[in-house]
């Protein structure tokens, strides 16, 4: 008797330790909301503070723009006394994603381990269902009767950055995403990996491009600057504003550089072929814009960019995921030049939406072209790319047999 009192269990206290993932995800769900909002609310109150000491307007006011600003990062875009404004501040966007990330792995890393996809799966519903009631009921109270986040896109945003990175990070932090990936095949890592390869050189290209374009304006920046008046406050305020849709102005570039380009009001054009501008708002990155008017003969050589970074990706496909025979490295290339084109529009339609009900109803790229010349472009590149690398690597081949 004594014997069988005193016998160890089979479950061992290692495998005991944490709790349940589904109750991780819960509270991971709930505090990543809550920590990004929060976040938020803070910097809306420091500037609120800074920019006249509180003497106008209420903490709450301050509170809530705090919380429109969340919901911003989160997809819903507002609506101000019946003027939309659909521009996401993608900056935003990224830091919520990488926070919700990063709650996604806590909730992995303090729990149970799990050895089945069903258990993520459930745990990844319950993460994403609390994110976004979390959403809906900010967008429902910070709502106004003329004024508001769009409880749609709130929906829709949350539910995507939630599902996305909280899925991420949990599958990450439980092994599970590496085992999945390694059930891929071979040719579709090889796709996906050229793809982001070249997405990736591209956005360097298009980062590359407006900074030099902003700092040959920044004396036109200053001025424009210098004409507002703005307190110190009001600068720090601007920069923040400013460094929030800096993503937005590289993936404008991006369009600039597959050649369509992009507009910045309605009837304005930005391209490397023709450049037809308005009056604009008095914004800073506004004044890295080109002169309008005929451009030089030479900037049609910019298009050239998105067959070079495909060629790139392609290159670096190849060498990952190395195939000897010819159709395969082209059919290969092919792809992650088509899977490039691709995300580039997709990135492309997110940085673009309208500023008001006038003439800033229009800013962003035409899409139907972007897609149309970023296959062309991006494909040829991929291919060549591929099939190029899968030549010198066969001769290598033959030179070291010999």
């Amino acid at each position: 008797m004594t014997d069988l009192l005193s016998r160890p269990t089979e479950t061992g206290p290692d495998e005991l330790e944490g709790r349940p993932l589904n109750v991780s995800a819960a509270i991971a769900g709930l505090a990543a909301a809550a920590t990004t909002m929060l976040t938020f609310m803070a910097v809306a109150v420091v500037g609120w503070f800074l920019a006249d000491a509180g003497g106008h307007g209420q903490t709450t006011d301050a509170l809530r723009v705090g919380a429109d600003v969340w919901l911003v990062g989160n997809g819903s875009g507002m609506t101000v006394r019946g003027a939309p404004l659909g521009i996401i501040p993608l900056a935003l966007t990224a830091l919520v994603f990488l926070v919700v990330h990063r709650w996604g792995r806590w909730a992995a890393a303090s729990s149970q381990p799990i050895d089945d996809d069903r258990t993520l799966g459930v745990a990844a519903t319950i993460f994403t269902g609390i994110y976004m009631v979390v959403a809906v009921v900010t967008c429902v109270v910070v709502g106004q009767e003329d004024s508001g986040p769009g409880l749609g896109r709130a929906i829709i945003g949350s539910m995507l950055v939630a599902g996305v990175a909280g899925t991420l990070g949990m599958a990450s932090g439980t092994g599970r995403l590496s085992i999945a990936v390694e059930r891929v095949p071979a040719w579709v890592r090889s796709v996906a990996y050229g793809a982001v390869a070249s997405f990736l050189l591209l956005l360097a290209a298009s980062a590359l491009l407006v900074a030099v374009m902003v700092m040959l304006g920044l004396n036109q920046a200053a001025s424009m600057m210098t004409g507002l008046d703005l307190s110190a406050s009001d600068y720090l305020m601007y920069t923040l504003a400013t460094m929030a849709v800096a993503p937005n102005a590289v993936l404008f570039g991006s369009a600039y550089l597959l050649g369509p380009g992009f507009a910045v009001g309605a009837g304005t054009t930005v391209s490397p072929t023709v450049v037809s501008l308005g009056p604009m708002p008095a914004f800073p990155l506004l004044a890295g814009l080109p002169e309008a008017g005929p451009t030089p003969e030479w900037a049609i050589g910019f298009m050239a960019v998105p067959v070079v970074v495909a060629v790139v990706g392609g290159v670096l496909a190849q060498r990952a995921y190395r195939v000897t025979a010819y159709d395969s490295a082209a059919l290969r290339g092919f792809g992650c030049g088509c899977g490039a084109a691709l995300i580039s529009t997709v990135a492309i339609a997110l940085a673009g939406g309208p500023m008001g009900s006038g003439r800033m109803a229009d800013i962003g790229a035409p899409l139907g072209e972007v897609l149309v010349t970023s296959v062309a472009a991006m494909s040829l590149g991929g291919l060549l790319g591929g099939v190029t690398t899968a030549w010198w690597q066969r001769r290598t081949a033959a030179r070291a047999a010999d």
